[in-house]
């Protein structure tokens, strides 16, 4: 065979081998699944639209070493970064960093929201969802990218030490605020947790966060201000279990007037063999629940609730109260 006969058969081969090469790169690494994570305050189509509307984002293999995420989401004032991997041929995951807001505070009818190290980094006209607010603030004057100013560096930090600590948790409060004894209180929903002053605050918040899901739904006030690593049980003051009570005392008053008159010893109506079997059975109840009650009339209950630390138990109790009394 002549050398013009083999330079044709070999540019032929080459021809080939390139149109295989681009088919398998075109096809083979063709991206048909995107998985985005790490997003909160972005939808995943708008992650998309923000960095995969460029032709490189069509191949997993162009999309990855491309295409330039800090320059498409430099005007994000949300988003700390954006990386791109190939998981596999045909699926790239998408990892979005947000900046983490500890919270917010107004300032002539805008929401300034600011991060750890306490400088201002949104300035937004409504709230963001999951960062609470910092009530009872007096800013004289605050500008984006600079620290907030005009309040006391030991309260800025307790503000801070708390929130990142609940960064760790989904469980976010509603608002934060200094009472007049400039103690932090937290709100989530109806219930208000004293936090007391900032000394053993590591302990405050571990007892939170394993108590919270057995407050779920209820009203009333729950005292940490004086937890320590010693303290056996915190008390919840049940605003529902004091408005019960002052119900029960209006019903027992109408009662003695209309001659059900009521045991003084043990407030029970005058059937005893009657209500003897229901008294027998309540106490068994309360065997099997493993709950009691106590000389003064208030109900303790177990907290097994897991903490975020592993631990089995947060080795507290919860003290219920009516609300008559509460801690110092």
């Amino acid at each position: 065979m002549s050398k013009k006969g083999i330079r044709r058969i070999a540019a032929e081969i080459l021809v080939i081998g390139i149109l295989v090469f681009l088919i398998v790169f075109c096809v083979g690494f063709r991206v048909t699944k995107v998985e985005i994570k790490g997003n909160k305050f972005y939808s995943d189509d708008k992650i998309k639209k923000m960095v995969l509307d460029a032709p490189a984002a069509k191949n997993t293999l162009l999309a990855e070493r491309f295409i330039n995420t800090r320059e498409k989401t430099k005007e994000e004032e949300l988003i700390d970064r954006v990386t791109i991997k190939r998981k596999d041929r045909n699926t790239l995951v998408v990892q979005v960093k947000e900046k983490q807001m500890i919270g917010y505070f107004t300032f002539e009818g805008k929401c300034l929201n600011f991060d750890r190290q306490g400088v201002i980094q949104i300035i937004t006209d409504a709230p963001i969802e999951d960062v609470p607010l910092i009530d009872g603030l007096s800013v004289k004057g605050a500008k984006q990218g600079e620290k907030i100013k005009g309040i006391k560096e030991k309260r800025l930090n307790t503000i801070l030490s708390v929130g990142k600590m609940l960064e760790k948790t989904e469980q976010k409060p509603d608002r934060m605020m200094f009472n007049d004894l400039k103690q932090l209180i937290l709100y989530y929903g109806s219930v208000e947790v004293n936090m007391g002053n900032d000394e053993n605050m590591d302990e405050k918040m571990n007892r939170l966060i394993g108590i919270l899901p057995q407050l779920k739904g209820m009203k009333g006030v729950l005292h940490l201000e004086n937890v320590t690593e010693d303290t056996a049980s915190v008390v919840f003051d049940n605003a529902e279990a004091k408005a019960d009570t002052d119900e029960d005392s209006g019903d027992a008053r109408e009662g003695e007037e209309s001659g059900d008159i009521l045991d003084e010893d043990t407030g029970e109506s005058g059937d005893r063999e009657k209500d003897g079997a229901d008294t027998d059975a309540e106490e068994g109840s309360e065997e099997e629940t493993g709950a009691y009650e106590d000389p003064s009339g208030e109900d303790r209950v177990s907290d097994t609730q897991d903490t975020e630390s592993g631990q089995e138990k947060n080795g507290s109790d919860i003290e219920y109260s009516d609300g008559s009394d509460s801690a110092g």
